[in-house]
């Protein structure tokens, strides 16, 4: 399948930000299952830098916290099995996945960004154990579905990070990554 790796990264934050948008600055995605949970937009690339507003649309009125979401596509294994005949077969491409969650607080105390930033992993997580295709079964892909199972096996989910930067007062930033591989079945 042509262009697999752009198709993965924008399933990937679709199936997290919600419905896809484009701008001047590019392809993002917003008002998906993680809204109200703090998740503002998902970017299926890295951003330069995020508006602020991007970091709390879809939150109630007066949110002091948000978090964007860009996806990054780090090692790639590619493995085919030949099956009846010379040209025919099937590849395994697994993708190295890092969510990476940038949080913008404007809280009074921090630990409320805190923890809302632990209930938001918590609901990231709960998609990935929820659909295994990250919301790629269709028909509109060849096997039926893109990414065949995304955090399974023995390497599982890995978050690391949880650092904070005071900036002022009034605002603090902070973020996390989630890494996972995510596994598509093509046809060779």
């Amino acid at each position: 399948m042509s262009g697999d790796r752009q198709l993965v990264r924008e399933a990937i934050a679709a199936y997290f930000g919600g419905t896809k948008s484009t701008s001047d600055a590019g392809i993002y995605y917003q008002g998906g299952p993680l809204a109200s949970a703090g998740l503002g937009t998902a970017y299926p690339y890295l951003i330069k830098g995020a508006p602020d507003k991007a970091y709390t649309t879809g939150e109630q009125a007066g949110a002091g916290w948000g978090a964007v979401l860009s996806v990054r596509l780090g090692e790639q294994h590619i493995i085919r099995k030949a099956m009846g005949g010379p040209t025919s077969g099937w590849r395994l491409r697994r993708y190295q996945v890092t969510c990476a969650l940038e949080v913008l607080s404007y809280e009074p105390h921090l630990e409320t960004a805190e923890a809302g930033l632990d209930d938001l992993i918590d609901g990231l997580l709960g998609l990935v154990y929820a659909d295994r295709t990250l919301g790629t079964t269709s028909l509109t892909y060849p096997t039926g579905r893109l990414i065949t199972q995304a955090g399974e096996g023995e390497d599982g989910i890995t978050l690391t990070g949880a650092e904070w930067t005071v900036v002022s007062r009034s605002e603090a930033r902070g973020g996390l990554l989630i890494t996972f591989d995510a596994d598509t079945y093509v046809q060779a």
